[in-house]
């Protein structure tokens, strides 16, 4: 195509040139180049709460919903159709509980959100929200309204193995269905677009896929209609350590979590640094954590010739270090010394362990002014060299790699064991996401810096983002909100034995197996009450990622079989090989042994405990000490005493949190349902409409009933309010004086200039006119425009 258009524009008949173009251009828009694939039969959802019309779409409970029929007549108890979209009259009669109310992706629909059950442990706080529904039409509805407000949006979409893991058109697909890749992406197609547009323009979408379909997906997010996404990276997460096994291949460990930008505003975020990272500082003082190291220059730019300035002698005397009298002489780019070392004084130079000339990490000026965070010391093997305290970086943490391998994110270890734990020993949903892999990556979409951060997971499974969420609440006090979508599906296994017993979808005993009620439900109303309906409390605990600091007691151990100093070398040689690290060929006759190199100290000769105390205060590495005495009561005198010779030793945990505490969150739980159109302009449907109000306006508060009876409503607790009579405006205007907290402001009105005038009067507050702007949205199929 490339190459026809160079040629095109090399045609000299401007007139021809340009009706070429315009021809080319209808042939792009109706061709599809890069990724191609089919399209399929429309997805079909079906409405359970729906009644049965004439005029309305069908399909059989106990048939493939893509077998659509149209009722052409309705009795008592029988419905007569015909198949829909054939050519023919020939009628069909079914039983009216045989069959179910259907619309087509594509077809206009009126969602609304019904209530269903509610967690409540923050009273004032904004909910969480679990909407139980085809992820598609409930997209259409959060794009109604949430577009452009979404910061994150995680989602674990079914990976198509083969494996029956996920339906099309309510049946499963498995390796069997040659058109299983292109079903797939289809579906993904609709999904995506649609959720592209609940983004901010610094909002990042995160999903995780393995190889099945990964090199697809990186395809399908790379065609034009998703506009400039952009690719921030690929993490491959190390999600099974002991690999899963394939029929003829290796053994698969891994999955990938792929982080794409709405725009080029949004940036990857940071992860903390790891306990393990932050362990190596475990010294301490009045100003935090710190570790030794030396003060020579590493890495690049670290030579001489590098940082000139920063050559320069360092006069050491015992423990103390001072800089000399200098002047620099600029020709020669070096420091003169003009002052000789005392007699107790040497000089140090930042000189490399092959002789090579490095430089200071630090100026002259700066060592001077700051003395008190360097030390010297004499060292066997590497003679006198000098030490600066270094502190735990002050920055926003690591920038993530793309090679994700803690042991944490194990799907079985932090996933599958973490809903044991909730359940009480029972699995009841395959291959959950590991909770800390799923913390991680919003973490790298930034949301550590957004702490009242909106996320979205449509895919939500076993509920593991909301579960994140709120760990990462609980951590640095955020106020994140996370919404979950998913589908109240039974798994195959279960569809077939519910089947088998004569129950139905949509009746009660079908549908409280699904994984909405019997897994997302329970397993975030437990994690948020912190025990079971029961009241038993949940085990176990998390690792909320916040490292902390704690003060490790040192190990004294007295060994009483013998007194040192009586024993020869070749018998202590005999006991050394007790003590873990200690060199046996580096034990003499001394009263003590101590080693740079070595971490465990062993004192011969109690009766020189004070010589002994007074040389280990110059040491900061030791941890474990070894007193051979069969005096006890020396040995309880002497403990003490060691401990306070020493500075503390810092240790930086990440700190663990009871699964029993449960979280300081809300979460309401609601399932998608659908209107009549008419009934909704007639402003019969405004109780039904009342909870998609209430979660426009952040879903603040508990959540409202109103008949829709009087002139207006401002519920309590709720930053909304709702005028029913426009003819009582200045009443609402002056009761809406009364509340500051009002951020949403919805109209009841037919006329256009009316709704005009009065939102002029309402500058500080997001208007919405009822109940047009909600059926213009939706009469108006939004998942069919274009991004």
């Amino acid at each position: 195509m490339a190459r026809l258009e160079d040629a095109i524009n090399e045609i000299r008949n401007q007139d021809l040139r340009n009706r070429v173009q315009e021809e080319v251009r209808k042939l792009k828009s109706d061709k599809k180049f890069g990724l191609v694939f089919e399209e399929h039969t429309p997805e079909v959802v079906p409405l359970y709460s729906a009644p049965i019309k004439k005029g309305a779409r069908v399909a059989l409970k106990s048939g493939p919903l893509s077998e659509v029929y149209r009722v052409v007549k309705v009795g008592r108890e029988k419905v007569t159709c015909i198949r829909d979209g054939e050519q023919t009259d020939e009628e069909q009669t079914f039983g009216k509980s045989e069959v179910i109310a259907v619309k087509r992706f594509g077809e206009p629909i009126y969602p609304t959100l019904v209530p269903v059950d509610r967690v409540e442990r923050a009273p004032g706080k904004a909910s969480h929200t679990l909407i139980e529904a085809d992820n598609y039409h409930a997209l259409q509805l959060l794009e109604y309204l949430y577009a452009g407000q979404v910061d994150c949006i995680y989602i674990d979409p079914p990976y198509n193995t083969g494996a029956r893991d996920w339906k099309y058109n309510n049946d499963y697909v498995d390796s069997n269905d040659g058109w299983r890749h292109s079903k797939w992406l289809a579906f993904m197609e609709k999904r995506i677009s649609l959720c592209m547009r609940l983004l901010k323009s610094t909002g990042i979408l995160v999903i995780t896929i393995d190889d099945y379909e990964f090199h697809h997906l990186r395809c399908l997010l790379e065609s034009p209609q998703f506009g400039e996404i952009v690719d921030l990276g690929i993490a491959c997460i190390r999600n099974n350590p002991g690999g899963r096994a394939t029929q003829n291949g290796m053994a698969v460990n891994h999955e990938y979590a792929l982080f794409m930008g709405r725009s080029g505003e949004a940036s990857i975020g940071r992860l903390p640094r790891t306990a393990e990272q932050l362990s190596r500082y475990n010294l301490g003082d009045n100003e935090g954590p710190f570790e030794w190291v030396n003060f020579r220059k590493h890495g690049a730019d670290s030579e001489r010739e590098d940082r000139p300035k920063q050559f320069y002698p360092i006069y050491v005397s015992g423990c103390s270090i001072r800089i000399p009298k200098m002047v620099w002489d600029e020709k020669c780019k070096s420091w003169v010394n003009i002052e000789a070392p005392r007699k107790s004084e040497i000089a140090v130079w930042p000189i490399g362990q092959r002789g090579e000339e490095k430089a200071w990490s630090w100026g002259s000026e700066r060592v001077s002014s700051d003395v008190s965070q360097l030390e010297a010391r004499a060292t066997k093997s590497k003679g006198v060299q000098v030490y600066v305290k270094s502190r735990v970086p002050i920055d926003e943490g690591r920038l993530p790699g793309t090679w994700w391998d803690s042991t944490l994110y194990s799907s079985n270890e932090s996933g599958t064991k973490v809903l044991q734990k909730i359940f009480d020993a029972t699995n009841p949903f395959d291959f959950p996401k590991s909770l800390y892999a799923v913390k991680d990556c919003l973490r790298a979409a930034g949301l550590d810096r957004k702490k009242n951060a909106l996320i979205l997971d449509f895919f939500a499974g076993s509920g593991t983002t909301l579960n994140a969420v709120n760990l990462l609440n609980a951590a640095d006090g955020g106020q994140r909100r996370c919404i979950l979508v998913t589908n109240n599906e039974a798994s195959d296994k279960e569809t077939l034995a519910l089947t088998t017993q004569g129950f139905q979808p949509g009746q009660d005993e079908w549908e409280r197996h699904g994984i909405c009620r019997s897994v997302t439900w329970p397993r975030n109303k437990f994690t948020i009450n912190g025990q079971r309906d029961d009241g038993t409390p949940l085990p176990g605990e998390y690792l909320t990622g916040r490292p902390i600091t704690k003060e490790k007691t040192r190990n004294i151990h007295q060994l009483s079989f013998a007194n040192g100093q009586s024993l020869t070398v070749a018998q202590r040689k005999h006991v050394a090989k007790l003590v873990s690290g200690v060199t046996q060929s580096r034990i003499t006759a001394n009263a003590w042994f101590l080693d740079d190199d070595t971490p465990a100290s062993i004192l011969w000769d109690i009766t020189q405990a004070d010589t002994y105390l007074e040389v280990i205060e110059e040491t900061v590495h030791l941890t474990d000490f070894y007193v051979v005495t069969t005096d006890t009561r020396g040995f309880n005198a002497l403990k003490p005493k060691i401990t306070a010779a020493l500075p503390p030793i810092l240790v930086e945990e990440e700190e663990k949190r009871p699964l029993a505490d449960g979280f300081e969150a809300n979460l309401q739980y609601f399932k998608l349902d659908f209107l009549d159109p008419l009934s909704v302009e007639l402003g019969r449907e405004f109780s039904r409409l009342l909870p998609t109000l209430w979660m426009m306006a952040g879903c603040q508060g508990p959540l409202p009933s109103a008949t829709g009876e009087g002139p207006y409503i401002l519920p309590t607790g709720n930053p909304f309010a709702v005028l029913l009579e426009e003819t009582q405006f200045a009443d609402f205007e002056q009761a809406l004086a009364q509340r500051s907290d009002i951020t949403h402001v919805f109209l009841v009105t037919d006329s256009a200039d009316a709704f005009y005038a009065m939102k002029a009067e309402l500058p500080h507050a997001h208007v919405v006119q009822l109940y047009k702007n909600y059926l213009d949205n939706f009469r108006i199929n939004t998942g069919e425009r274009q991004s």
